[in-house]
């Protein structure tokens, strides 16, 4: 049979102790409990059930457990769980061999270095047929302007029927207003793309003439990213991405109105900025308010809850507050002159 001496003497040993049992003699194989430390199983139900509504990663996963129910695992636990029972995060790939830009965050302060970029909610590409179909249904906004800051991640959004400058420029100039509002009083840059909606490439007379007018008294700096090069935007690229997994994909769908939209949203960027948790670099899993007291910056905690507002309505009370109309956008002055009593005039606005 090609079997050893010392398995006949154990077969034998089982034989007797079983008093003359047959079955007893073939035993499983293995130790008597294969997982002594497995997790109990409705802790095992409760993270699945987790994972398939929120479609979150074993580490995200194992910090909502930990916030939302108490319960501590390991995220290498919780990926465990998750091969047993075959969940998989459900994930989008990108391979497209170009160079990326890296932002060293060390190197600025919190509320310094904002990202902004506008977004199409309707290109009809990354969300369910009935999310599009909502939008259309209830004529609801198509563009979403947002701005982050890289350091803490605090995050701000708007809409917009149109992609129009005005509503680009009043989007900038809400963020502006709002910090200032909270004290945050150093200098800040606003990086953006070269589209219209932002006054176009650097050397564009609209983007000279929105930071001599308007930004150089604001003590903000425009800055462009090179074109074609949205990398040099990244994390305002990447929340992008968020709002369609986390938001639209999930919320769209349910909107009736214009108003119930705007409130979805609101609830979802104070979510965003008191709630969920970000694991990106020097984050660690923190909130971004939690991020903003982690650097000892002070200001009122408020500060994240920015009214989400439509851009459309919004920019002609902007426009007549800042005097927008005044500004020589489109035709140049007959002489220089003119221009730097124009300059002197606007200025002078501000400063009262």
């Amino acid at each position: 049979m090609g079997i050893s001496v010392r398995w006949v003497y154990t077969l034998r040993k089982r034989y007797l102790d079983s008093n003359g049992n047959l079955a007893s003699c073939l035993l499983k194989r293995g130790p008597a409990s294969p997982m002594p430390n497995r997790t109990p199983l409705h802790i095992e139900e409760l993270v699945i059930n987790l994972a398939k509504e929120t479609n979150l990663g074993p580490q995200r996963l194992a910090d909502a457990l930990k916030r939302s129910c108490g319960v501590s695992l390991s995220p290498f636990t919780v990926r465990n769980i998750l091969r047993r029972y075959g969940v998989r995060c459900r994930k989008y790939k990108s391979l497209n061999g170009n160079r990326r830009y890296a932002a060293n965050l060390s190197e600025f302060s919190p509320f310094e270095f904002w990202q902004i970029d506008a977004k199409h909610i309707a290109d009809q590409s990354a969300l369910p047929k009935d999310a599009y179909a909502a939008i259309f249904r209830n004529k609801l906004p198509q563009y979403q302007f947002t701005a982050i800051d890289i350091k803490t991640r605090l995050r701000f959004i708007a809409y917009a029927h149109s992609l129009s400058f005005a509503n680009g420029l009043a989007f900038m100039l809400l963020v502006a207003s709002w910090l200032r509002a909270f004290g945050v009083n150093r200098h800040m840059f606003f990086q953006t793309d070269n589209g219209m909606e932002f006054g176009g490439k650097a050397s564009s007379r609209k983007r000279h003439m929105m930071q001599s007018f308007i930004f150089d008294p604001l003590n903000v700096s425009l800055l462009n990213i090179p074109p074609g090069q949205k990398q040099a935007n990244s994390y305002v690229e990447r929340s992008h991405r968020t709002d369609d997994e986390e938001f639209y994909a999930l919320n769209l769908s349910l909107s009736t109105s214009v108003r119930s939209f705007l409130n979805m949203a609101q609830n979802w960027i104070c979510h965003y900025n008191y709630e969920r948790p970000h694991f990106g670099s020097n984050m660690a899993g923190k909130t971004p308010v939690e991020a903003i007291r982690y650097y000892r910056s002070l200001c009122h905690p408020a500060i994240g809850a920015m009214p989400v507002v439509v851009l459309d309505r919004l920019a002609v009370h902007i426009s007549d507050l800042f005097r927008l109309n005044q500004i020589p956008w489109d035709h140049s002055p007959r002489n220089i002159k003119k221009l730097n009593e124009t300059q002197a005039y606007y200025n002078r606005f501000l400063i009262e």
